[in-house]
């Protein structure tokens, strides 16, 4: 996927040697990892990193991060990831977006698109992986955005339900969507173990609490706005789709 001239190192984060293993010869490393192993392996990297002289650090949090937020055990956990890293006296850049349009995905399962919907869903600034990409590539060769926090906001603001309705009905327009309530998402995760589940709804609650946060006027400035609209990156997934079904 990644192209011949992409070496890849298969291994656990978790396992040190492994970590060594993936770093030999590299002179950055960037981190984008769910909230089960990320902080851990910003432990193993710094420690590799001091090691072997690491130049640069790269890391994906999250835009809502901030102490008041703590209280949410996802965003515990990247307080905690970016305080390490800031402590490690390595440079670094921490990128902050907000909600990425690839995550909508999550919501079909099969032939079914089930949304998990809040009380009142706050609007939010979709942004593309590949928008979100290209900044953090973009920063490896500008040393302007060492020790930032750079939030990433998309070019439009969309609260859930509507988002999801653009991308079902371009992507999959045969299907019918379920609109299931908090309460209801959490019975059924209790009733039949499902932790998947249980987490969306946490997550999707948390949004409805606190929205969206920061500003994001000095990553525009040092590395371009994120420009793909929400339509466009709907038609480029149809397409990676229709791709995918004729293959």
């Amino acid at each position: 996927m990644l192209g011949a001239e992409i070496e890849v190192v298969e291994g656990d984060v978790l396992n040190r040697d492994d970590v060594r293993a993936a770093m030999t010869g590299c002179s950055a490393v960037h981190i984008s990892l769910s909230q089960q192993t990320e902080l851990a392996a910003m432990k193993q990297v710094i420690e590799v990193g001091g090691r072997t002289g690491l130049e640069r650090i790269t890391y994906i949090s999250a835009t809502t991060v901030c102490e008041a937020n703590r209280w949410y055990e996802l965003i515990d956990v990247k307080v905690r990831t970016e305080a390490l890293l800031k402590a490690s006296g390595i440079p670094s850049v921490i990128f902050c977006p907000t909600w990425a349009m690839e995550t909508l995905h999550n919501f079909v399962r099969g032939k079914r698109a089930v949304l998990l919907v809040g009380k009142k869903p706050p609007p939010l600034h979709f942004v593309a992986a590949a928008d979100l990409g290209a900044m953090v590539t973009a920063s490896y060769g500008d040393n302007r955005a060492f020790g930032k926090r750079l939030y990433v906001h998309g070019p439009e603001s969309l609260t859930l339900p509507d988002a999801f309705g653009r991308y079902v009905k371009t992507c999959y327009p045969g299907y019918k969507i379920m609109h299931m309530k908090l309460w209801q998402a959490r019975l059924i995760a209790r009733l039949t173990c499902r932790e998947e589940l249980a987490e969306a709804s946490q997550l999707i609650a948390y949004f409805d609490k606190v929205g969206e946060l920061g500003d994001p006027t000095e990553a525009n400035a040092l590395f371009g706005a994120p420009s793909t609209t929400f339509d466009e990156w709907c038609a480029l997934h149809k397409a990676k789709l229709e791709g995918e079904n004729v293959s």
